[in-house]
C-alpha cells in the first residue's frame, strides 16, 4: 500500500521519465492517471454521438447512460460531461433525478459573454 501523497508525488516525477501516462486534474479539481493518447476530441465525438440519438434528444444523457456507452466509471463520465460542457457542446439540467446533458443548440454564444 502506498499513502495518496506519495502517490502524488510519484505522478510528479513521471515527467521526467517519460512515462506513458500522466495526473490530469480537470476543472473540478478531480485527478486522473491517463493514458498520454488519451485525446479528450475522441471523447467528445463519442459523446456528442450519444447525446445526439433521437431518444436523447428528448430525454438528454447523464452520467450513467455515458459510462456505459464509454465504459468508465460514472464519476470519470461526469467529468467528460462538464468538460465537454465547458466547451460549448453540452447544456445541463439538473433536477432531483440528478443531472442531465443536452446538445447544445446554441453553440455560437460564447458562454464566456452570453449577454453581448
Amino acid at each position: 500500500l502506498i499513502s495518496p501523497d506519495d502517490m502524488l508525488q510519484a505522478c510528479s516525477l513521471w515527467e521526467k521519465f517519460d512515462v506513458p501516462v500522466m495526473l490530469r486534474k480537470f476543472d473540478s479539481g478531480v485527478m486522473v492517471i491517463q493514458n498520454k493518447s488519451h485525446s479528450d476530441e475522441e471523447v467528445f465525438a463519442r459523446i456528442k454521438s450519444l447525446v445526439t440519438k433521437p431518444e436523447a434528444l428528448r430525454t438528454g444523457i447523464s452520467p450513467t447512460d455515458t459510462a456505459m456507452t464509454l465504459g468508465i466509471a460514472p464519476a470519470m463520465a461526469k467529468e467528460h460531461l462538464l468538460t465537454a460542457e465547458s466547451k460549448g457542446l453540452l447544456c445541463r439540467d439538473i433536477s432531483p433525478d440528478g443531472f442531465r446533458f443536452y446538445i447544445n443548440l446554441f453553440p455560437e454564444i460564447d458562454p464566456c459573454n452570453m449577454y453581448l
